[in-house]
This record gives C-alpha cells, structure tokens and sequence, in this order.
C-alpha cells in the first residue's frame, strides 16, 4: 500500500491525470435521483436520503462515500427540483460534490417524461501527510519525505459540474438516462502544475415491477454506467413483501468478461414515512482476500403525500344560470 501511495503522489504531481467521477452503491435503486436530475419529483411529494457505504473493509486507504439528496415537485413551474450534497474519500483522496436540479415534466397519456439539469462544483483534495517513501522520516511529529516531487501538505481544486438527465415513469416501467460532467472538467494543482480531467459518464439505469402474488412485489433493475471506454453492469432484483418488508439481490461486473460482487440487501418499512434499508457485498474477484466485505446504509424518508399542487375551487354547474 505505501507504494501505490508514493505512485500515486508521483502521478498526481507530474502530469496529467484523467479519471471519472464514479461513486459506487449497491443501493442504487434507492438512488435515483443521485444518478439522475430528471427523477426529481416523480414521487409526487418531498423525498429525502441518506447513505453511507464503506467498501473494501479493513483495507488500507479502502472507499468511503456519504451522501444526502431531496427532491420535491414545483408544480408552479411545472416541474420539479432537487439538491444534492456526496463526499467520498479513498487513499489521500478526498471529493466533496454539491449539485442542485430542476426538471420540467411532462404528463403524457402512457406515463411521465422528464427532462432536467443539475448544476454545481467538484472539490478535489490530496492529502501529501498521508504519503510514505522509504526514506523518508515519520517519527517524533517529523515529516519529511526526502524527495522533491512529493509533497506533505494538501492539495485541492475546484471546478464546476453540469449534470443533464432524462426519464420516463408510470405505474410498472421506470428508464433514466443522464450523463454527468458533459462539459469535462479539468482541476489544477500545485499553482497549475499538475491538472486532473474530468471525463463525462453515462448512468442509463431502469426497472420494472413484477406483482408475483397479492403482497409480493418483485422489482429487477439495471444500472449501466460507462466512461465511453469501460462499462460496468449492476443487475439487482428487490421483493416488497405486504408494503413493509424488502429483501433483494445483485450482482456486479466491472467488464462483460469479469465480476465483482454479488449484494445482498434487505430493508424495513418503518412508519408511514421512513424506510431503511441495509446491503452487503461479497467480493467474487481476486481481491476478496484483501479486506472483510463491503458495507452499505440507506435511511429514507418521504412525506408521503402531495405538496405544492394547485387547489382550485370545485366547479357547480346550475342550469338556472
């Protein structure tokens, strides 16, 4: 691992460095408006998420992400809008993301069609205290690496984000498609001496309810997210039991010849408002005998009832007028 970081550092200092903006959860279908701006408001009332997930357990330097979004219908401007706020950190990286959305939706004879823009910023940091070399000397409060490219302080950078979705609902059939950093960003470093860009992703995720029996709801789904060069598949299915129980599967592949994880995922309704749900990644590739497992938490809670529509007056017809 202190080789990797010291590589790392290396790289991070002297050239040019491309990479996407990918964070991964297991949980994707709880959301959806994290991958996709047009979702927001498709629930017909305030909806609001949190999530942790650590992956790669008790790895040095292993993936964490926290993340918070709400959406709500603005039926005055005939749409909808939301914010999101995501930090991840790995290694001596650390990625602060804060977008905010609107989406206009149309109500068509066989569903809903949305289409939306996010905008926000990026805040990468690099923190050089994490660095080891072999040389270098970390004892007694001392921190040197003795060598000139690396560096012990932080880094960080800023740079916008652009975010455009669409996405089609009804009562069984949901499809999203968005693509995140259109525009490919580049953050800069070290007074411009080193740059990291940006390359845009597509998320193209949907699903579609199955009723197996009276109180049993069956719900595969799909995620595909790509970089224009790789793409990595996330095949889930999820079972609503009597409106309250959930209980699911899913299966990851980083290519179409290589698999990462098999999840396994249940939550619990519990109130007419809130719904927590749990996951936990089997690793499957080689790297299974590195760490202890991949963690995941999801907390929603939604109003569950509308907000924001226009009430009008009821109209009586008299025939004596």
């Amino acid at each position: 691992m202190k080789f990797y970081s010291v590589l790392l550092g290396v790289f991070m200092i002297t050239t040019l460095v491309t990479g996407q903006e990918s964070s991964q959860y297991s949980l994707y279908m709880n959301h959806k408006y994290a991958l996709n701006p047009a979702y927001a408001g498709l629930e017909s009332t305030l909806s609001i998420t949190t999530g942790f997930r650590s992956q790669w357990q008790e790895l040095p330097g292993s993936p964490t992400s926290k993340i918070v979004h709400a959406h709500m219908p603005l039926y005055y401007l005939k749409g909808a809008g939301g914010i999101k706020i995501e930090q991840e950190s790995f290694g001596i990286e650390n990625n602060v993301r804060v977008s905010a959305s609107y989406n206009y939706v149309y109500e068509s004879p066989i569903g809903l069609f949305s289409a939306g823009l996010g905008l926000g910023f990026i805040h990468k940091s690099l923190d050089g205290s994490l660095l080891r070399t072999p040389q270098g000397k970390y004892e007694g409060g001392i921190l040197f690496h003795q060598d000139d490219i690396l560096f012990e302080n932080t880094l960080s950078g800023l740079t916008p984000q652009i975010i455009a979705g669409l996405y089609f609902a009804q009562d069984k059939l949901e499809i999203g498609l968005a693509v995140e950093n259109i525009h490919s960003p580049t953050i800069r470093y070290n007074h411009g001496k080193t740059s990291y860009h940006i390359g845009p992703r597509i998320n193209l995720n949907g699903e579609y309810k199955i009723e197996l029996a009276e109180l049993i709801l069956l719900t595969p789904s799909v995620l595909l997210k790509s970089d224009f060069q790789n793409v990595q598949l996330d095949l889930s299915a999820m079972a609503e039991i009597n409106n309250k129980v959930f209980a699911g599967l899913g299966l990851r592949g980083y290519s179409g010849t290589t698999f990462d994880a098999i999840s396994v995922f249940g939550g619990l309704k519990i109130n007419e408002n809130i719904k927590i749900f749990y996951g936990l990644d089997f690793t499957i590739s080689s790297l299974n005998t590195a760490h202890q497992g991949t963690h995941e938490l999801v907390l929603n809670y939604n109003l569950n009832k509308k907000i924001g529509a226009i009430e009008r007056e009821p109209i009586l017809f008299n025939p004596r007028y």
